[in-house]
């Protein structure tokens, strides 16, 4: 009888370590995912890929991206919450004056992008990257036969037309006060007719069809030359500098060190006009971000599978 108690006794302890065992590996398992967020865009969801495959030639993490999330100060909550451990595109000047409310922000790129690094050291614990090369800045645009009728170049053209102007641009820099709508109209004394909010996508195909006159849109984005718009140009510099960058928090960097030099690998190598070259891909021949992404490494030399 003992002998049959032990062997149970026996059975039951190894069964025990092994359940612990299978537990132990699937939270190791659960433990090295890492998430990657992105916001809708052609641009971010191209360098998301970027890092994703990145991540995963590189280091031994299994890398997820979060697609979808509508705007900096969502990414920003995610960031901090959590629920993302790397925002694939973060602009200097976005978080200036929102994640950080600075009032007026460095108009000097250089310096622009060391107060921001420091900022979101010193108060979220997150490290922003050295600039992918890229700055996509915010540009008021119209069609060229707007421009060429009311001989438009400069922002403060627009002015004395204004109010018969309807606005096309993302709803997220209408609520901005900082570098948003309301500074804007104050600082350049313009008050458009109408407004109207929308996915930022939507903003080109909307002035191209004669839907809004004017529109808020994103420098490297191909769309500009597609549609045939025309940029003005922001002589009061409005608009802070906007260098593209990843940011990743602390922790994670602190658990895998690795990634500093996985995520450094694109740093300085994506310049405006390459940026712009990619999006193009993407928003107008229609290719896949994750094969626009792959194949930017390849031709690099930063990817070999």
């Amino acid at each position: 009888m003992k002998k049959i108690v032990g062997a149970v006794t026996t059975l039951l302890l190894v069964l025990s370590m092994l359940v612990g065992c299978s537990q132990s590996e699937s939270t190791s398992a659960s433990s090295t995912t890492i998430k990657i967020g992105s916001q809708s865009t052609s641009e971010q969801l191209i360098i998301a890929n970027m890092l994703k495959l990145l991540i995963e030639e590189n280091t031994k993490l299994k890398p997820e991206i979060v697609s979808g999330l509508s705007s900096t100060p969502v990414v920003f909550k995610a960031m901090n919450n959590n629920d993302i451990q790397i925002s694939a595109v973060r602009y200097v000047g976005t978080d200036l004056t929102s994640s950080l409310q600075i009032k007026e922000p460095p108009k000097n790129p250089e310096e622009a992008l060391k107060t921001v690094q420091k900022g979101m050291q010193e108060k979220y614990d997150q490290t922003w990257f050295p600039s992918y090369g890229f700055e996509n800045t915010y540009v008021f645009t119209v069609r060229q036969d707007v421009a060429d009728k009311l001989k438009l170049e400069k922002i403060s053209d627009v002015k004395p037309y204004a109010k018969d102007m309807k606005l096309g641009t993302d709803n997220g820099w209408l609520e901005r006060t900082l570098d948003g709508y309301p500074s804007f109209s104050k600082n350049y004394g313009i008050e458009f007719g109408q407004k109207s909010p929308m996915d930022i996508g939507l903003v080109y195909k909307a002035v191209s069809n004669k839907d809004v006159d004017i529109v808020l849109a994103y420098s490297t984005d191909a769309r500009l030359k597609e549609y045939k718009l025309k940029t003005l140009e922001d002589e009061k510099h409005f608009f802070p500098p906007y260098q593209a960058s990843p940011v990743v928090r602390n922790d994670m960097l602190k658990s895998h060190p690795e990634l500093k030099d996985v995520i450094n690998k694109v740093a300085g190598k994506i310049d405006t006009a390459t940026m712009t070259a990619l999006n193009y891909q993407a928003d107008v021949e229609k290719k896949d971000p994750e094969e626009i992404a792959k194949s930017f490494l390849k031709e690099k030399g930063l990817l070999k599978k």
